[in-house]
């Protein structure tokens, strides 16, 4: 009850801090972008047309385009019609306190689904971490991906297999390079345990939204390949991936270093699987695997990051399950310090450098530290796992 007072108090300032922020970026962030191709659509504007996309933004309300055409698939702009008509700071309001809310709905129901005991410390990340500042602020996607991957976590548990699947799949249409690697490692598995409702699912979804994009915009997707997609890609060297921190040390090389890193990553993600407790290995893989998908996805941003979130509550609940000790204080104060300070200094360090490379460091560090967690609990509890 102290714990949940106290974080209300902290709540209004951190709140109005936020806010305040905000104020100052909604006419140009993301949001603004986005809503973009609906307005677009709703006006008769083709948002695929290079020779009039340039100029709608003035006519549209939102901001100066960074590509010469609509920088989303038209499924983005179907989806974002019900908010196109509202003015911009309602609808940027309303999209991003609506989908954080569903974030940390979903945070809590994962809690009480795995026994992860009092809520307050993952809601905490949830909402307050460096890159749930950065989500608010951009008007991001990211709020409402983590409560896809939450609720899909939940179905799948309870063998809900065709909404799982349709979750994952509004997840892929929305971000699809940040879950190349969880898609392809959630079919294998649907395919090894004989349940291909999954894979169902997310087909059905995503063919459902590309059907409907290409009836609103049948033009799409030559000028999107060549003005978004190509332009997308070459920055991937110079942004907050394992792929810009390869490009750093190995320069043309970088491909063999991210490789040999995501493999290395992908052991980390098994350790933790196999020496996890036996009840926490559905999550502790789940949660793995999705930050395992981000660390290795060409093109990302900081605030892609929110969604390695579940690997830190994850590490969060294996560390509260142990004795309190100067062990548990640590893990749990690195899970915070991942998302909040450091993850800060390395964002900071973009401005320095002119360089946004050494931020990808944030999703393999809490890997690294979601499989200490796992191989570090007490060995009274390693009992339950085969051959201890």
């Amino acid at each position: 009850m102290r714990t949940g007072v106290a974080l209300a108090l902290l709540g209004i300032p951190y709140g109005a801090l936020v806010l305040g922020l905000w104020s100052t970026v909604y006419p140009v962030n993301d949001y603004a972008g986005i809503v973009a191709g609906a307005r677009a659509l709703l006006a008769g504007v083709p948002p695929y047309d290079s020779a009039h996309w340039p100029d709608a933004w003035q006519q549209l309300g939102t901001q100066r385009p960074d590509t010469a055409v609509f920088g989303y698939p038209p499924w983005v702009a179907v989806a974002f019609i019900p908010l196109a008509p509202l003015p911009l700071v309602a609808g940027s309001l309303l999209w991003s306190g609506g989908t954080l809310a569903l974030a940390t709905i979903g945070i809590v129901r994962v809690a009480r689904r795995f026994g992860w005991r009092a809520p307050s410390p993952y809601v905490l990340l949830v909402l307050a971490s460096w890159p749930a500042l950065l989500v608010f602020l951009q008007g991001q996607w990211l709020y409402l991906l983590f409560a896809l991957a939450c609720g899909c976590l939940l179905d799948l548990t309870a063998r809900r297999d065709l909404r799982a699947g349709a979750w994952w799949g509004i997840a892929l249409l929305a971000k699809p390079q940040l879950l190349i690697l969880g898609s392809l490692a959630l079919a294998a598995w649907s395919i090894g345990a004989r349940r291909p409702r999954v894979i169902a699912g997310a087909l059905v979804t995503v063919l459902a939204a590309a059907v409907s994009g290409t009836l609103a915009a049948p033009d799409w997707l030559g000028p999107w390949l060549g003005q978004v997609a190509t332009a997308r890609l070459a920055r991937s060297t110079q942004q907050p991936t394992l792929a810009g921190l390869a490009g750093d040390v190995a320069g043309d090389a970088w491909p063999l270093l991210w490789g040999a890193a995501a493999v290395g990553l992908a052991g980390f993600v098994a350790l933790a699987i196999w020496r996890g407790p036996l009840e926490q290995r559905g999550p502790i893989a789940f949660a793995g695997g999705l930050a395992l998908s981000l660390a290795t996805a060409l093109y990302s941003w900081s605030y892609d990051q929110y969604l390695v979130l579940l690997a830190g509550a994850a590490t969060l609940a294996l560390a509260g399950a142990w004795p309190p000790s100067a062990r548990r204080t640590a893990v749990v104060a690195g899970v915070f310090a991942i998302f909040g300070p450091l993850a800060v200094l390395l964002f900071i360090s973009a401005y320095l450098r002119w360089h946004d490379t050494l931020a990808g460091l944030v999703p393999p560090l809490a890997i690294a530290l979601l499989a200490y967690a796992a191989s570090q609990r007490p060995r009274r509890d390693r009992s339950e796992a085969p051959g201890a």
